[in-house]
C-alpha cells in the first residue's frame, strides 16, 4: 500500500486539489474568492471519485448519466449496485447535482458565491463513496482517501522545529528519525536505537503538516532507513528524458 501522503497516483493527485481548494475557501477574505474555491474542491473532488469509479470498474465516461452509468457497470461485473434513495448515495448524488451546476451553463450568478460548506459536504460525502467503491468492488481501501490535510508551505508563516529525546539516549547513540524539507533536513525524534525506526517513520508521516520530500532514520551518523515522499508543496526534480539522453 501506498504510504499515506505520499502522491503517487492521479487519484490521489486531483485529492488534493480539492483539499487545498477547501483550504483556499477556509481562508477567503471575501465571498468572490470563497466561492472560487469551492466550486474547485466540489469539481475536483468529484474528478478523483469518478475517476476511481472508473478505474476499480473498468468502465470509462462515467460523467454523462453518472448513476446509469455506475450501476451499468457494476452490473457488467456482477456487482451490487448503490443504494441511490437513502444514505450515502443518495448524498453522493447531490453533490453530483452541485458539480453539474458549476461546470456547466445557466447556473445563476447568485449559486457561484458558494458557501464553504458545500466544500466540506462534498469531501466528506465522496472520501466515503471512494471508500464504499474499493468495498464494493472487493478492492482493499488505499490509504489516500483518509488524507484531509493540505500541507502548508512553511517558508510563507513562521516555521520553528522541535526535536523530542527520548530520556537516557544521546544524538550520537540514538535512533534519529529525520525529515527533508525543500533540501534541508530536520531533526524530528531522537529515541532509543533497538526501536524498530520505520512505525516511528510512518507516524510522522502521517502527522507532518508540512510539505517534505523524504523521511529518514539514523542510528548515529548512519542512514538505515529511508522513505521518500511526494507531497503537494515538495520540491519535485523533473529530468527531461530527451535532455537526460543527449
Amino acid at each position: 500500500m501506498t504510504t499515506l501522503r505520499s502522491v503517487e497516483s492521479p487519484h490521489y493527485h486531483i485529492w488534493t486539489d480539492a483539499l487545498h481548494a477547501r483550504r483556499l475557501a477556509r481562508e477567503a477574505k471575501n465571498e468572490w474568492d470563497g466561492g472560487t474555491y469551492v466550486r474547485w474542491a466540489i469539481a475536483s473532488a468529484w474528478t478523483a471519485f469518478e475517476a476511481t469509479c472508473e478505474y476499480l470498474t473498468g468502465a470509462s465516461g462515467l460523467g454523462n448519466r453518472f448513476k446509469e452509468g455506475l450501476n451499468a457497470a457494476l452490473d457488467a461485473k456482477g456487482l451490487p449496485r448503490p443504494d441511490w434513495g437513502s444514505g450515502l448515495w443518495q448524498n453522493v448524488l447531490v453533490v453530483y447535482s452541485l458539480r453539474k451546476g458549476y461546470v456547466h451553463p445557466g447556473v445563476p450568478q447568485s449559486k457561484l458565491f458558494a458557501p464553504v460548506t458545500e466544500a466540506e459536504t462534498a469531501i466528506t460525502t465522496l472520501r466515503d463513496a471512494i471508500k464504499d467503491m474499493y468495498i464494493r468492488t472487493g478492492n482493499q481501501v488505499e490509504a489516500w482517501p483518509d488524507d484531509d490535510e493540505d500541507a502548508v508551505d512553511p517558508r510563507k508563516g513562521g516555521f520553528a522545529n522541535a526535536t523530542v529525546i527520548s530520556a537516557g539516549v544521546t544524538r550520537e547513540t540514538g535512533l534519529r528519525i529525520c525529515y527533508v524539507m525543500f533540501g534541508q533536513e530536520y531533526e524530528s525524534e531522537v529515541t532509543h536505537p533497538d526501536k524498530d525506526p520505520v512505525p516511528l517513520m510512518e507516524d510522522l508521516l502521517r502527522k507532518i503538516k508540512v510539505p517534505i520530500s523524504a523521511v529518514r532514520a539514523y542510528r548515529g551518523d548512519e542512514m538505515v532507513e529511508e522513505i521518500s515522499v511526494r507531497m503537494r508543496g515538495s520540491s519535485l526534480r523533473w529530468v527531461n528524458p530527451l535532455i537526460a539522453s543527449g
